[in-house]
């Protein structure tokens, strides 16, 4: 197969030979028609990359969704692979060309006489069989056999007979320098300016890949790391290959690197990524991996020295973790509670660096940091204590797991709002619990159902409620909420694909505009930063309305709990504006965010669908430009609202008022039980 391949590009090197009669230049044009012929692969590969990266974050989710089914997420993927048009193994294309493309000009470089001079093969043989009976030559192989002849010709040993002058006129004549460089002669340390070769092509390996980190769109996808690795990879690739082949094969391989440059550049010129992928969200996604990054680096040693403090503890009863600092809220009453009512240290990790309880000045607190997996791992794995509560689903799934240095350790799951936990938690994400803190008798259920029909061990639930509403609950009603002059509408609609943003905002704000209700668009956060243009287009298109309001500046004051009606899809706000206010919600029903697919099979009903209806009025998207009239009817029947609202509080949220208290006698008491 090499000989058919040599023979052929041994036609193309002949006649970039012919154009140039320049050995080394002739290799060059080579790589440079070769780079042409390969084009159409190329652009079919950049293709293929552009749907690699457009289809990451379906992926992505994919997995999170399908980590307990191997089988169905293979499915899925494959699924999403033809939706896409995306062939994993086409990204290794043009490798797999470049290989027999290198091997047989490995055979081109080692017959010149048959390629670049197309000596006769009857005269081939004859100077064969004259240099193999020459003294001190020794065993002669199929690729050393021309250059050696060229070397002896060269010296001046030249064949007897007049059938050979004219082909040793033409040897003789062969130059295979280029640049003082000897392309036929291998690199080694006895031929020091051969080894110029690897050099360069080690150095053309990073002008290519510098090139590349910066305008290819696989390249703009990876993080930081992954660039690094990549770069040093190809450097020391091609450095070494240029070590294992002849001079002119390493020619090849520099201008290979360089004219991929411009390859590079026309590819994004013919097929422009920016036409088919959010370049700007992709960006601003590695820039917040970067800035990660960047913080780690910055509070490494911070870390390092807090998870050696944790070790160092003694006899610790009670840990809290949580991931970032806007998770204290779901744990500050519980901890207060403690505080006040027992001298039990509470040691609270967290993975944020600048969360809040590095300021708590409690002597009772005591707070550590630790984020990366070589230090939160290690600690979570060798967790020394009685009780470590925590608001993180899938324990054991992903890396935070349960402590391989004590089996009695009691891990307590404590709720972070009131959805359902069949509908929003992956399946089996509580599986490894002890214990569950219930803020109402849907999670009960649904956790009794789920372990009946799996088949798990059942966790001690216990009924305690849910102390973040309880706390909203109290410092609402501490404070005085006078009536608005005229009925404010809060659109807060939650950050998922479909949501009410994506689907229906238009004919929304469309609506409304043509009443007299004071609206309030409030975004969510992470769609405001991800797509701020579509926000500055929607301002510019209400900016006459006295009425209307785009509110993409959350340092402002938050209308949430003052306004008369909240419009949302399947965002967690629902609960606490309604149980807390005890106002009507007008849910827009976009497609659910289903973490669960298997939800549907558990006994209880999420409460997320059971409610919507009873707590407010639901809207197909389709249907909003009636949305004005159903909020006229919902107002007219406020009071009616606040009256089923306060009812379904009481029967659905556990020990109103008490939640934080009992949740933190139930830790006492355990911890008590266990010394």
């Amino acid at each position: 197969m090499i000989r058919t391949l040599g023979t052929a590009l041994g036609w193309m090197m002949r006649l970039c030979f012919w154009l140039t009669r320049n050995y080394g230049v002739s290799i060059i044009l080579f790589t440079l028609l070769t780079k042409l012929l390969l084009f159409p692969v190329s652009l079919w590969t950049q293709k293929n990359s552009i749907n690699m990266v457009r289809l990451m974050p379906e992926e992505n989710a994919l997995k999170i969704k399908y980590i307990d089914d191997k089988d169905k997420l293979a499915d899925e993927r494959l699924a999403l692979y033809k939706r896409y048009h995306y062939r994993p193994l086409a990204g290794m294309l043009p490798l797999l060309i470049q290989i027999p493309l290198v091997l047989g000009l490995v055979f081109v470089i080692y017959h010149p006489l048959s390629f670049v001079l197309n000596l006769p093969s009857d005269i081939l043989s004859g100077l064969r069989d004259w240099f193999t009976a020459l003294p001190g030559i020794g065993e002669v192989t199929e690729n050393s056999y021309q250059p050696g002849i060229i070397s002896q010709i060269k010296a001046g040993v030249l064949p007897q007979g007049g059938q050979f002058a004219d082909s040793v006129s033409r040897i003789a004549g062969l130059d295979t320098r280029f640049l003082g460089i000897d392309l036929s002669a291998m690199p080694s340390l006895k031929n020091p300016v051969v080894l110029l070769i690897p050099l360069f092509s080690g150095l053309s390996a990073w002008l290519m890949c510098w090139v590349q980190n910066r305008i290819n769109i696989l390249q703009a996808a990876q993080g930081k790391l992954n660039k690094i690795l990549t770069t040093a990879f190809m450097i020391a690739f091609s450095t070494y290959f240029a070590f294992l082949v002849p001079a002119g094969v390493g020619l090849y391989w520099i201008f290979g690197n360089l004219f991929a440059i411009p390859v590079m550049y026309l590819l994004n010129l013919v097929m422009p990524p920016r036409k088919h992928i959010d370049l700007k969200m992709l960006h601003e996604m590695n820039a917040q991996r970067q800035e990660k990054e960047r913080i780690h680096k910055q509070y490494r040693a911070k870390e390092k020295e807090d998870c050696r403090r944790f070790a160092a503890e003694q006899n610790k009863q009670l840990v809290f973790y949580s991931e970032q600092n806007g998770f204290y809220k779901y744990f500050s009453a519980i901890i207060d509670y403690i505080c006040e009512h027992s001298d039990v240290t509470v040691h609270y990790v967290t993975s944020d660096p600048n969360d809040k309880i590095f300021s708590d000045p409690r002597e009772q607190i005591r707070a550590y940091y630790a984020a990366s997996d070589t230090k939160l791992i290690p600690l979570f794995m060798k967790m020394d204590c009685r009780i470590v509560v925590m608001t993180v689903p899938d324990l054991e799934k992903y890396h935070i797991k349960r402590s391989r240095v004590r089996s009695d350790v009691e891990y307590i799951f404590t709720s972070h709002g009131m959805g359902s936990t069949a509908l929003t938690f992956r399946k089996g994400a509580l599986d490894w619990f002890d214990t569950v803190f219930c803020p109402g008798p849907d999670t009960f259920s649904e956790i009794r159902d789920a372990e009946e029909l799996y088949g798990t061990p059942k966790k001690r639930l216990v009924e305690t409620g849910y102390p973040l509403i309880d706390e909203m609950i109290a410092q609402y009603e501490s404070a005085e909420h006078p009536e608005n002059p005229v009925p404010r509408i809060l659109i807060a609609p939650s950050w998922q694909p479909d949501n009410i943003i994506d689907l229906c905002i238009e004919p929304l704000l469309a609506a409304l505009a043509q009443t007299d209700y004071e609206v309030i668009l409030r975004p969510h956060p992470q769609q405001v930063r991800h797509e701020p243009e579509k926000f500055e287009l929607l301002k510019k298109q209400y900016a006459d309305n006295p009425h209307l309001t785009i509110q993409t500046d959350f340092s402002s004051n938050n209308p949430v709990m003052e306004s008369d009606i909240l419009i949302t899809d399947w965002s967690d706000i629902s609960w606490e504006f309604a149980f807390v206010t005890k106002r009507p919600v007008l849910f827009i029903d976009t497609p659910m965010k289903i973490m669960n697919p298997e939800y549907d099979r558990i006994k209880t009903k999420p409460i997320n669908i059971t409610l919507r209806n009873v707590i407010g009025r639901s809207v197909k998207p389709e249907d909003v430009s009636g949305v004005p009239a159903v909020i006229a009817e919902m107002l007219a029947k406020r009071d009616d609202y606040r009256a089923v609202i306060e009812k379904t509080r009481s029967e659905r949220i556990y020990n109103l008022g008490q939640s934080a208290k009992l949740s933190a006698r139930y830790i006492l008491k355990s911890i008590e039980g266990k010394i």
